[in-house]
């Protein structure tokens, strides 16, 4: 197999400059601008970090503006050996000069071939190593024009960029569904719970319609007429974790892991695409206080503080080090979960977190304070009802992710370096079926 290095398939290899060094500045909206830390995330980049700066400023850096398709490498920083594609809808943008910009010859390479070919686990570790043997811990333009990939026929390049595109697409569909159904079901909990327009008898919105408030003298505000206000642990069993030093990674077992704080998403989902296995007598000694099971929560204590999941069905683990579970007993699960991302609960914990000289921490004692307001066992049924199914999807979508990803994973280096062919990545997709209740796996645990 030939290679190639990027500056034979480019047309422009550069990088991007700080604004402030052309006597420019960042504003509050304008042309986009992309610094590092928004490429590598995913294929493409993440618009959520993106900054701002005026047209001036813009151009002023017209050297470094961006175009759709161009290939962007983070090029010194935590980030360095990152990438990501440019999109249409991410211009108009320009980029610092942390960000290398390589814009390919379509003539000549696959854009997307090249992303996944230099997203390979060894090769950013080859980057990463190549940049620790220069002077500066970074990749100058010299080193990346120089990287070299496997060269193929545009036509295979093609070929091998859409089997393993197909798979990032779905997962991305999967995470604006997922998105979308958590906005829902926050937003339905805000409208009842925080506004209490919740359906009255008549169906009309609860306190819009001039329904009973009284004032609870605990959260200095008011709430609907009949609602109760009482301490979390009146409704939950909270179990700390072990305060110990923490195992040996050791796998004997798929059932034994600890679950870590990298396991709990931002976004209150559980992901197990990476296990902490232990030793069969660690995990025993480690779930003493508790195996966390369906729908217990979890949040973590200190490092992350209040990072909060639900654990999804057919989960058994134990806790790791920084995480307390919540078991609800007397309160429905997923009520309680949106109760956590409330602004009133929120408040509450940024109370009860302590603030220490080197990090912050919400101890298992400042949970177990935490006041929540209960509605009618009817109302918080009927939400449980709605909400429990928009997490069920999302679950499904996370877990058919999670087989994605997998599968992706394990297909990139195959194809790159010809153990597969196209056609047999294209049956291994097919095969998935794009189902999450499938049972292939192709995780490497030990």
């Amino acid at each position: 197999m030939n290679s190639a290095n990027l500056e034979s398939v480019s047309k422009v290899i550069t990088k991007g400059t700080t604004p402030t060094t052309v006597g420019g500045k960042f504003t509050s909206k304008g042309v986009n601008f992309v610094k590092s830390d928004s490429v590598g995330q995913f294929k493409h980049l993440d618009n959520s970090l993106f900054q701002f700066i005026d047209e001036k400023t813009d151009e002023k850096l017209k050297r470094s503006r961006l175009k759709e398709n161009d290939l962007l490498f983070s090029i010194a920083g935590a980030y360095l050996g990152k990438l990501s594609i440019v999109r249409k809808k991410d211009l108009p943008a320009n980029t610092n000069q942390a960000v290398g910009i390589v814009r390919i010859d379509k003539a000549k390479a696959d854009v997307h071939y090249l992303y996944y070919f230099f997203s390979q686990n060894n090769i950013n570790r080859y980057i990463n190593n190549l940049s620790s043997q220069s002077s500066q811990p970074n990749l100058n333009l010299g080193l990346l024009g120089d990287l070299k990939f496997s060269s193929r026929s545009l036509s295979t390049q093609k070929q091998i960029a859409k089997v393993l595109s197909d798979l990032d697409t779905k997962i991305e569909i999967n995470n604006k569904i997922n998105q979308e159904l958590e906005a829902m079901a926050k937003t339905l909990y805000d409208y009842w719970f925080v506004q209490f327009d919740f359906p009255d008898k008549n169906g009309k919105p609860y306190k819009s319609s001039g329904g009973e408030m009284v004032f609870n003298e605990e959260l200095k505000r008011e709430i609907p007429e009949g609602w109760e206000v009482k301490k979390l642990s009146s409704f939950c069993k909270i179990v700390d974790c072990l305060h110990s030093k923490k195992s040996d990674y050791l796998f004997e077992n798929r059932e034994y892991y600890l679950l870590q704080l990298e396991n709990i998403k931002q976004d209150g989902l559980i992901d197990l695409s990476k296990k902490y296995f232990v030793s069969k007598e660690e995990y025993k000694r480690w779930t003493t206080r508790i195996e966390v099971k369906e729908n217990d929560l979890v949040i973590t204590n200190a490092g992350r503080v209040a990072g909060l999941a639900q654990i999804p069905k057919g989960v058994k683990a134990g806790i790791g080090r920084n995480i307390t579970a919540i078991r609800p007993e007397t309160i429905n699960p997923t009520f309680l979960y949106y109760t956590f991302q409330g602004a009133e609960m929120q408040r509450q914990i940024k109370l009860n977190t302590d603030t220490g000289s080197f990090f912050k921490s919400l101890n298992v004692r400042g949970i177990k304070e935490l006041l929540l307001v209960k509605p009618p066992k009817d109302l918080e049924d009927k939400f449980e009802e709605i909400s429990s199914n928009h997490r069920n999807k999302r679950e499904l979508n996370s877990r058919q992710n999670q087989k994605l990803s997998e599968l992706r994973d394990w297909l990139l280096p195959m194809l790159m370096n010809g153990q597969v062919s196209v056609g047999y990545a294209e049956q291994e997709v097919e095969s998935l079926g794009l189902v999450a209740e499938n049972d292939l796996n192709y995780e490497k645990e030990e």
